[in-house]
């Protein structure tokens, strides 16, 4: 163990045991009324690190009456100044970014150095740019078509947020819901993911500290027990949430009843597609990058469909394999560590599901990978190896569905409208690539395909100000730049006002 690991390992779990069995109500962290517990784990041990509180209705309840109440001395607040806050506890949230990544390595398995420092810069960032964009918020004024009337328009906050996240990218998406719905004026609260409580809580306890109580609670606990009644609660009056499409359905439902605006980010089954004209010097590296393989294949956004025109199929595989068996997979909180592991023993079942159904196809071919990497450094801990199959129909459920997991398919095709018609097949429509030099081509498969979120000739995760989401099945809204924090946390009221007649003689 060299000793940066020791110092990191330390630091983190300094944190998670600072943290367990906390909530973040008022601007303080208590224990939960519920006496019941969530075991933590490391994804890179199996060990325990700590627990989370498994709130009930009873804390939901104290979470928004604290949010109601400070959301009525909040709102009063000028943008500009609300913004210089949330400015001042993104510096913080800098100050403390070594406490941040290393707990978010513990807490959820991705390696520190290609995954849990990105995230917290670009978690950073988004809060700055979030904060800046405060002095925008502002409606429209428009020309008379009343005599003697002024109209305009406003724009206002909405009352108090529910936001729910995965465990998958928890502090980038923690800021994303949490960061615009402050700054325009509302108050949250926050359900973190169970299996990855502790890095959310540590950064809403930072930007607690640099605004009023109650404009920011925290909660962790199960759906039916906790997201349930929080999302259905009267004082909610916007929930916004990212995960599976399973539950986002169950949400818009509950929502549903009391007329409230739902922001969904689900899931996909992403087509990431070579032409026979690709540069390949850049697209070989791009379906690597793409498959999100150095976060364990766990991102909404993982090109885990890699369509290859058949005339540069094998070429395109033998370098994706060549790159494939270069990365180093290891303990997350490990510098030296490209990969880390898959967050729990729940979602490892589910690779080794999907992995079943394709060993079982006789058809298959597994190019790299396609193991549980278990025993020595592995011991206890949930890792599997980076996976590229071949040979699979399209058909297949591990074609169709959302494996979640270091798992892609190779899918190889003749011709373009070949290829878009198999693209398009599928309820999801979240993010899509293309990799070509003719420029006709790309505008056309901008044109034609069925996706929220696409690229050409490079395949880059979702970032401050690039405007974020889904199409189809895979969600409602986007996120991550200024018009979500417009949109989706503020409401409008119209105004006109006849200016009569004056009633001063000059």
């Amino acid at each position: 163990m060299s000793d940066d690991f020791k110092k990191n390992l330390d630091l983190a779990l300094g944190n998670a045991k600072r943290l367990s069995n906390k909530i973040l109500i008022d601007g303080k962290l208590i224990s939960a009324k519920s006496s019941n517990k969530i075991k933590v784990v490391n994804p890179s041990t199996g060990e325990k690190i700590g627990e989370a509180p498994q709130c009930d209705a009873h804390d939901v309840d104290t979470a928004v009456g604290s949010a109601e109440t400070a959301f009525h001395k909040w709102k009063k607040i000028p943008a500009r100044e609300r913004g210089k806050m949330m400015t001042a506890a993104a510096r913080k949230l800098e100050d403390r970014r070594d406490e941040i990544e290393t707990l978010l390595a513990l807490d959820t398995g991705n390696a520190l150095r290609t995954q849990a420092k990105p995230e917290t810069a670009a978690s950073i960032e988004l809060t700055h740019m979030f904060a800046g964009l405060a002095g925008e918020i502002k409606g429209e004024n428009y020309p008379p078509n009343i005599p003697n009337t002024i109209h305009y328009t406003t724009k206002d906050p909405i009352g108090v947020v529910c936001a729910i996240i995965p465990w998958n990218a928890p502090l980038f998406l923690t800021v994303a819901k949490i960061a615009p719905a402050i700054v325009a004026g509302n108050t949250v609260v926050l359900k973190t993911a169970e299996q990855a409580p502790f890095c959310a809580l540590l950064v809403c306890e930072i930007l607690q500290q640099e605004l009023p109580p109650g404009v920011l609670n925290v909660i962790s606990g199960y759906g039916e027990e906790c997201g349930e009644p929080l999302i259905a609660h009267e004082k909610v009056r916007k929930v916004t949430f990212t995960g599976s499409f399973s539950v986002g359905k169950i949400i818009a439902m509950k929502a549903a009843p009391k007329l409230c605006p739902v922001t969904l980010e689900l899931g996909g089954k992403n087509p990431n597609i070579i032409m026979s004209d690709a540069d390949l010097e850049i697209a070989i590296p791009g379906v690597i990058d793409g498959m999100r393989y150095t976060r364990q294949g766990q991102a909404c956004t993982a090109g885990s469909r890699v369509y290859i025109h058949e005339k540069i199929y094998d070429k395109v595989l033998e370098g994706a394999v060549d790159k494939l068996s270069k990365l180093k997979m290891g303990n997350a909180l490990d510098e030296t560590s490209d990969i880390g592991a898959i967050i729990s023993e729940e979602q490892l079942k589910r690779t080794l599901y999907y992995m079943d159904i394709a060993k079982k196809n006789s058809s298959t071919e597994i190019l790299h990978g396609g193991n549980q990497s278990k025993g020595g450094e592995y011991k206890d801990g949930f890792y599997y190896e980076p996976t590229l199959l071949s040979g699979l129909p399209v058909s297949s459920p591990v074609c169709q569905e959302e494996v979640f997991g270091p798992v892609a398919c190779a899918i190889p095709f003749k011709s373009f409208d070949e290829v878009m018609k198999s693209a398009n097949d599928t309820q999801f429509g979240l993010s899509a690539v293309l990799w070509t030099k003719d420029l006709s081509r790309a505008l056309q498969f901008v044109d034609e395909i069925e996706a929220g979120f696409v690229q050409v000739n490079q395949c880059v995760a979702p970032r401050a100000n690039v405007s974020y989401g889904g199409i189809k099945m895979s969600g409602l809204g986007k996120e991550y730049a200024f018009d979500s924090m417009i949109n989706h946390f503020t409401q409008s009221k119209t105004v006109l006002i006849n200016r009569g007649k004056s009633n001063i003689d000059v």
